[in-house]
């Protein structure tokens, strides 16, 4: 019987030892230490993404306490209440604010940084929290452009390969560099080209100053001629012309009658149609005008 119930009694207490050591490790991963007293707040989050419990808080690298809840505050707008146990006895100035950040292995680390003022809050007061941009959350953001991008890559190289393996692409290349070595040859020539002309430019140059001595000398006898006896000279002539026409356009002379009188006209072609009857019946009737006479002696 006494064996029995120390069977039992030991079973009892190891179901409450159980109980405690559960008691105790639900506590510590809440971030409560039932042994030492712990200071109770609150902050205020828009956003609690990746944000955990028993998630250490550090003021400038030192751990001062754990989150050890996180629950809805508001729904409009949605606002969640972080509660920080705080270990050590630290004050609180005001205008404090919690924040957190994600590490490479995406653990939250939450840190409280500390305000100017020389006031403190109270326990269980609420501070502002927010999360901090680091840079895993920008390759977060980029990470779709980047697969797009990635896409277009592959694409890209997907066709420069077909590109590359097409036959006609050889050929391409032997039609480049043969006309690479066209403008070579162009090239070559051109050089020949511009070292004749570097050789003959002495003598354009001196046949260029010749020519241009020679209009000089030709300007110089322009400038000592006397233009405007010369342009008086000519207008002279134009008056004369205008009178010679003047004189053959009028009927009081000889020319003007000629030229302008139809009965001098008509009359020399009378006379002109007289002749021509004249020499043919001449032609037809030589023994008419014509007499041969034969003298003996």
């Amino acid at each position: 019987m006494k064996t029995k119930l120390s069977r039992n009694g030991l079973i009892g207490l190891a179901f409450i030892a159980s109980l405690v050591m559960l008691y105790f490790g639900i506590n510590f991963l809440k971030g409560v230490n039932i042994f030492k007293q712990q200071n109770q707040y609150y902050a205020l989050f828009d956003d609690v993404s990746k944000l955990l419990i028993s998630s250490p808080i550090y003021v400038k690298g030192y751990q001062i306490g754990l989150i050890n809840k996180i629950e809805m505050a508001s729904e409009e707008p949605m606002r969640f209440a972080v509660g920080l146990n705080l270990s050590e006895d630290i004050k609180i100035p005001k205008g404090s604010y919690l924040e957190y950040d994600l590490d490479m292995f995406g653990a939250s680390t939450v840190t409280l940084v500390m305000g100017p003022s020389k006031e403190y809050i109270h326990l269980g007061d609420t501070i502002t929290g927010g999360k901090l941009f680091n840079l895993m959350d920008g390759v977060a953001a980029v990470m779709p452009k980047a697969d797009s991008i990635l896409l277009r890559v592959d694409s890209l190289l997907y066709s420069l390969h077909k590109i590359a393996a097409d036959p006609a692409w050889e050929g391409a290349i032997k039609g480049i560099g043969n006309t690479v070595g066209q403008l070579n040859s162009s090239s070559a020539s051109l050089n020949k080209m511009m070292a004749s002309l570097q050789q003959d430019i002495p003598e354009i140059s001196k046949n260029l100053s010749s020519v241009s001595s020679d209009l000089k000398g030709v300007s110089e006898e322009l400038n000592q001629m006397d233009m405007a006896g010369m342009f008086t000279s000519i207008d002279e002539t134009v008056n004369n012309l205008k009178l010679l026409t003047t004189k053959i356009n009028s009927n009081d002379n000889s020319l003007g009658l000629l030229l302008n009188d139809t009965k001098l006209h008509d009359s020399l072609n009378v006379t002109i149609d007289t002749a021509t009857k004249l020499l043919e019946d001449i032609r037809q009737n030589p023994s008419r005008y014509l007499t041969i006479r034969v003298k003996l002696f």
